[in-house]
């Protein structure tokens, strides 16, 4: 469930996490005592890292998705990296950040899951844990809808689509964090894209220099070369000549220009890495498969 529009937050503070949450939900007997909730068995485990865990929950609410946080990342928390652990420590909560930039987003019109809850708690000695509740979309995945498409076309016409949305979120002056085909899904009856995995989005209040943005292309269009199995894929280059027509603040040379940069990185980081990473994500894919059947069997 996503929206696109106004929301209102009030403060949370209970049980030493503080944070915002959203007005209407605050009489929720879960979000009452959260250490307590996220120990409850009633929970389905989306994944497990060193730094992460995400679950799906029921609540009397509708069904939502709960990120806990316990560090930037899994090197930072295995290898205690100084850097890491002062910038988690002493930069501002990441949970109340995400919650505030996708409310910024649906309020621009972009659709993304309904933010509940961000909320950081500090430990005995000030180090961070960071909570974050957003609620249930539904609709596949991008990635989920280009595997199933009844070929290229199709194909072609779901990149369009894609590309044009996120043309409009740059030019609102976003910036994903982690713009893949997995992180995004799509109502293509209502003609939405939803923005999912908002950790590191940012919007700033000016035109971002495009090189946080030309990340975004380029992150997505090498996963499509992961996705068709294959360096010569031509996936890519629809993507981007959709998205080069969505930027009408582009001349013809800076469309050429820029088409022409992020498939040269894309090729450059393929022949250093795509078969390793190609064959990392097969495995990865089987693994999840087996897991699946041994769920469905259980």
């Amino acid at each position: 469930m996503g929206v696109t529009e106004e929301m209102t937050f009030s403060p949370y503070c209970r049980n030493g996490w503080k944070g915002w949450i959203l007005d209407g939900w605050q009489q929720l007997s879960e979000l009452a005592d959260l250490d307590a909730w996220l120990l409850e068995p009633q929970q389905t485990i989306v994944l497990e890292t060193i730094c992460r865990t995400v679950s799906r929950r029921e609540t009397a609410l509708g069904a939502v998705y709960v990120k806990l946080m316990r560090g930037r990342n899994d090197g930072a928390v295995r290898n205690r990296e100084v850097v890491s652990w002062l910038k988690w420590t002493l930069l501002p909560s990441r949970g109340a950040h995400i919650l505030k930039v996708t409310a910024a987003m649906a309020a621009r019109g972009h659709h993304c899951p309904i933010p509940v809850l961000g909320a950081r708690c500090r430990g005995r000695w000030g180090y961070p844990r960071e909570l974050y509740v957003s609620r249930e979309v539904t609709q596949p995945t991008l990635e989920e809808c280009l595997v199933s498409a009844a070929g290229k076309g199709e194909q072609r016409e779901l990149l369009a689509f894609t590309a044009e949305r996120l043309a409009r979120f740059h030019l609102d002056h976003f910036v994903h964090g982690d713009f893949l085909p997995r992180n995004a899904c799509v109502d293509t009856q209502a003609g939405h894209l939803y923005f999912l995995d908002n950790d590191r989005t940012h919007h700033w209040p000016f035109r971002p220099p495009f090189q946080r943005q030309r990340r975004n292309l380029a992150q997505f269009c090498y996963n499509l070369m992961l996705l068709d199995g294959s360096g010569q894929s031509p996936l890519p280059a629809d993507f981007l000549q959709a998205y080069a027509e969505a930027r009408p603040d582009w001349s013809l040379s800076r469309r050429q220009a820029e088409i022409a940069r992020v498939q040269a990185q894309c090729d450059r980081r393929w022949k250093k890495h795509g078969d390793f990473e190609l064959a990392k994500r097969k495995k990865l894919l089987s693994q999840a498969a087996s897991k699946a059947d041994k769920d469905d069997a259980n």
